[in-house]
């Protein structure tokens, strides 16, 4: 989905870490200038689950 210079995904992300695993719904948001990719916002379902899968 794209809106002038901003884009957004709607996603799937997964990973696997030390025997633990992860699937988690997301947003990416973009931004777009010249072609590439100026600044990027990520966001996760459950910020609170991500950051115990990554140990923080």
């Amino acid at each position: 989905m794209a809106n002038g210079s901003r884009v957004a995904a709607v996603l799937t992300f997964s990973g696997q870490r030390d025997g633990s695993e992860m699937s988690m719904l997301g947003v990416d948001i973009f931004t777009i200038e010249g072609g590439k990719i100026t600044e990027s916002w990520l966001y996760s379902a459950d910020q609170p689950a991500e950051d115990a899968f990554w140990g923080q």
